[in-house]
């Protein structure tokens, strides 16, 4: 198993911010430049002082996975770029778009270099990052101003990526996301028919850093303290490491504020419970010196549950555990169904909200073998449809709060996602609404429970109680 390896190429990439590219790959782009950044160095043309390009690897660019849709929606406006159907190698964007997505060998070995250590043989992993033209053949993977680009990427917008996969690729395992995932699914290529990888998210910041590391998959430290900038750039990355469990394929993270992400677990079998370890790796603190929170997405297909002694159906939130084991901190949890109708896979999907870093690890795992100390208890709260509110006596009895003759008051720590109405909270846009829910009796001194609940337009969720 390759279990040290850093992520030097996507690293080195979103570091530099923006490159200039040279080539003859043709794409129609606002700024009418006729090129498309994959034919730049470290993509689809090899550099022996950094890294390798894919015309270095097997089978050369001609087998590599590509592009096959890529949309962008901002409210209820959709934007394709990219319409791919039959599968070109570098398909060109659509009229009127600056915005493009790469696809990059990361961690590639260079000419001459042999596998092992910094560089690994195809196939390894595979980041998808999107990028825009911001003069002709220059090109940024900074999105972080969000009139910047046609059309623009925002902290709010909706990625719809589809990643056509061929054979040489077919051993996907996990996949990181940086943002928050809400649809993924996969299918395996047979040839000559390629599979792909389907996802879409909603593109979340990431601190960048000019030295030290945070790179190390499977995360296990970062050494910087302070963040330089934070960044929204959108980047999928896709493990194809044939060293990984196989039990693995299909399953899909993502973070927010953090650099990186990582999963390791003990081997998937039949009849066997397994103990999954996801990971985040990020400075303890923002650019400008605050300290930094982040949340972790992580989806559990239903392939894994089953071994859990679950189902999408049968799941109730107490049968895991979820407990952080890397260095000490904050963090919450929520969980809330996936189907494959509505979000690609069928699953359960958990949301680890509130998290300190600098490396952070969480392991799922039957409850009965957590630690509990470190385990967050899991209670049924109210969930509430976007324009909706719920009240604060609802919010209390279902976390079982005693408040008979006692005065309620709140305070939300998300006020993008909901906001405090009266005696009652109301969503504001889809998310997790936090805060602190304030019990005052007629005699005593107030009691303050943490809440977490989910803004949706569906039904109630099982979700996390937390507490101060």
């Amino acid at each position: 198993m390759r279990t040290t390896w850093r992520l030097t190429v996507l690293a080195l990439v979103l570091t530099l911010g923006v490159l200039l590219t040279a080539g003859s790959a043709a794409a129609v782009t606002a700024n009418t430049s006729g090129q498309t950044f994959q034919s730049g160095s470290c993509l689809d043309v090899g550099s022996t002082g950094q890294c390798g390009g894919w015309d270095q690897t097997t089978p050369g660019r001609a087998g590599r996975p590509f592009i096959k849709y890529l949309a962008v929606t901002n409210g209820v406006t959709t934007t394709v770029i990219i319409d791919n159907a039959a599968g070109i190698e570098s398909p060109l964007a659509l009229n009127g778009s600056d915005v493009y997505a790469v696809v990059s060998p990361t961690n590639s070995c260079q000419p001459g270099q042999a596998p092992g250590g910094f560089c690994y043989a195809i196939p390894n992993r595979v980041s998808v990052s999107l990028v825009h033209e911001t003069a002709l053949n220059s090109w940024s993977y900074d999105f972080t101003t969000s009139s910047s680009s046609t059309p623009s990427v925002t902290s709010d917008s909706v990625i719809d990526l589809i990643v056509g996969i061929r054979s040489t690729y077919a051993t996907l395992r996990w996949s990181w996301v940086n943002g928050v995932p809400n649809y993924w699914s996969t299918t395996t290529p047979v040839s000559p028919t390629a599979g792909e990888a389907h996802v879409k998210f909603t593109p979340k910041t990431m601190p960048l850093m000019t030295s030290g590391g945070c790179s190390q998959i499977p995360v296990s430290t970062c050494d910087i303290a302070q963040a330089s900038s934070e960044n929204l750039q959108p980047t999928l990355l896709l493990s194809m490491d044939n060293t990984l469990d196989a039990g693995l394929a299909g399953v899909l993270f993502g973070t927010s504020s953090a650099f990186i992400g990582s999963l390791e677990s003990t081997p998937i079998q039949a009849g066997s419970a397994p103990t999954l370890t996801y990971a985040a790796a990020a400075p303890h603190l923002n650019a400008d010196g605050s300290a930094r929170t982040g949340n972790f997405y992580a989806l559990v297909p239903s392939n894994i549950l089953t071994l859990f002694g679950t189902s999408v159906a049968a799941f109730d939130p107490a049968i895991l555990a979820v407990a952080r084991t890397g260095d000490p901190g904050t963090f919450s949890t929520a969980w809330a169904p996936w189907t494959a109708a509505g979000n690609g896979s069928d699953g359960q999907f958990l949301t680890i909200s509130n998290i300190s870093f600098s490396a952070p690890k969480f392991q799922v795992t039957r409850a009965s073998t957590a630690q509990a100390s470190n385990t967050q208890t899991v209670s049924k709260a109210p969930s509430v449809k976007v324009g909706k509110t719920v009240s604060l006596a609802a919010i209390a009895k279902d976390y079982s709060l005693k408040t008979s003759g006692s005065k309620l008051s709140a305070k939300v720590s998300t006020p993008k996602i909901c906001k405090v109405v009266g005696k009652a909270i109301k969503g504001l846009k889809a998310g997790t609404c936090k805060g602190t829910l304030t019990v005052t009796p007629k005699k005593g001194k107030p009691s303050k429970k943490g809440f977490s609940f989910a803004v949706v337009g569906g039904k109630r969720l099982m979700l996390a109680l937390h507490h101060h």
